[in-house]
């Protein structure tokens, strides 16, 4: 864990060093002030060179435009994508190498078990890495942060798990803190907030479960550390949860929506607005039978050369956004209320919460699906789908250490292989569920 933590740090050093940082700094900066037709003009621009590139090396699409009938040339405009076909996880899990345009030894690896119970692969080229976090160092300038911003980073963090380590571990070349979420207990806070004020933080960044429990235990202790913003991810919040952090904090809250595959950004404007970021990618909003208003989020990267996804269905549904422009004055579309990352809180075996704990399985292999379920504090089953390479030993001896990294000790994990996961009622699966034992029986 500590190697892994250390090479976030040297990614980090090397995304905000490389050559190429100052141009698309730049890019990012005209197309903020740019219409809505000189946007639509750049992604189009992208477009048209993205399809070329697939066509010609991404295995998946060579073999699409070859029996399709669509000719790629034709794919001009963001009126012509509907004749690319939609791209399901499904699809993806089961053909990840096929969309691949370069050798993977030239990109980045990412896996995600994502809020769907289908783990994938994908992989990003380092000018698109650079891009990202451009991108959202420029979202954070709306809310007058530096891009060398101190940040205070919870988002599960296992580093802590052997018990050699503290809770929290400095990757001073990445101005970050990382604070392990599972050990965010009250025997753990004093020293957790001794180091979180050592290092005077101007940010306090993560998944809104970890930051609300930090703020909660803070404020058991009638403390409070003022910092310049909070920015969240990954995860819906209550309103409770905007209320204590926003209290024990003092600050904004700078919301940034994404996914594993990289296919659209969207986020908080100083004004209150939800924009999506044109400059990333181009995002889709499809109806959802049966769901009223409510659409699902379809994302096409401009970004990532090496890994073209179009038409790519997060899963992820919305709701719509008020009309009208934005008092921020940017030509970027909004977003309503993103509707598809709630996950249940797991209780530890001592008593502790779990947050997101969707990530033991997502460095999981061999799996089409797989999903944790907690039966009661402590007590947890890891459900699996079989795969390509699936070999049961290897999934339930790692799963069982992830528990135990992430979790600590003392935990119970059973397994239970399937031919397909149990749906609910909603027809949609989620990574981590909370059920009672006796709905379990067979």
């Amino acid at each position: 864990m500590i190697l892994a933590s250390v090479g976030l740090g040297v990614k980090y050093r090397l995304r905000r060093a490389h050559p190429r940082r100052g141009a698309i700094e730049r890019t990012l900066a005209r197309l903020e002030g740019a219409d809505a037709a000189a946007l639509q003009e750049f992604q189009e621009r992208r477009l048209r060179g993205l399809v070329r590139i697939a066509a010609t090396r991404s295995p998946f699409y060579r073999e699409y435009f070859r029996t399709s009938g669509v000719d790629p040339a034709s794919i001009r405009t963001l009126a012509d994508l509907p004749a690319l076909p939609l791209i399901s996880r499904q699809e993806l899990a089961e053909r990840a190498d096929d969309f691949r345009t370069l050798p993977r030894r030239l990109m980045w690896s990412v896996r995600s078990g994502g809020t769907s119970g289908v783990p994938i692969e994908c992989y990003r080229t380092i000018h698109s890495s650079i891009f990202e976090l451009a991108a959202m160092e420029r979202q954070w300038s709306w809310f007058g942060l530096p891009a060398d911003a101190r940040r205070v980073v919870l988002r599960g963090s296992g580093f802590a798990s052997d018990g050699t380590h503290g809770p929290t571990l400095a990757l001073p070349g990445a101005r970050q803190l990382l604070v392990s979420s599972y050990h965010l207990t009250p025997d753990r806070i004093e020293l957790i907030e001794q180091n979180i004020r050592r290092f005077r933080p101007d940010v306090i960044e993560g998944w809104p479960s970890s930051i609300a429990l930090l703020a909660a235990l803070l404020r058991d202790r009638h403390s409070t550390i003022r910092v310049r913003a909070i920015i969240t991810s990954s995860e819906l919040m209550a309103p409770g949860q905007r209320t204590l952090m926003r209290e024990v904090f003092d600050a904004p809250i700078v919301d940034h929506y994404g996914q594993t595959e990289r296919v659209a950004m969207a986020g908080t404007c100083e004004a209150g607005g939800y924009h999506v970021f044109p400059h990333y990618g181009i995002v889709e909003l499809l109806p959802v039978p049966g769901a009223g208003s409510r659409c699902e989020i379809v994302g096409t990267s401009l970004q990532n050369n090496g890994f073209p996804l179009f038409r790519y269905r997060t899963g992820d549904e919305v709701h719509p956004a008020e009309p009208g422009p934005c008092p921020c004055g940017r030509a970027f579309p909004l977003l309503g209320v993103v509707d598809g990352r709630v996950e249940d809180t797991f209780t530890a075996a001592d008593g502790r919460p779990l947050p997101l704990p969707s990530s033991v399985v997502d460095d999981l292999t061999g799996l089409r699906e797989a999903q944790i379920a907690q039966l009661r504090p402590g007590v947890f089953e890891l459900r699996v789908v079989p795969g390509t390479g699936f070999c049961e030993s290897r999934t339930v001896a790692h799963a069982r250490r992830n528990v135990a990294q992430q979790f600590g000790p003392g935990q119970e994990v059973g397994v239970r292989v399937f031919d397909r996961l149990p749906r609910p009622r909603s027809g949609k699966l989620k990574t981590a569920v909370v059920e009672h034992a006796e709905r379990l029986q067979p």
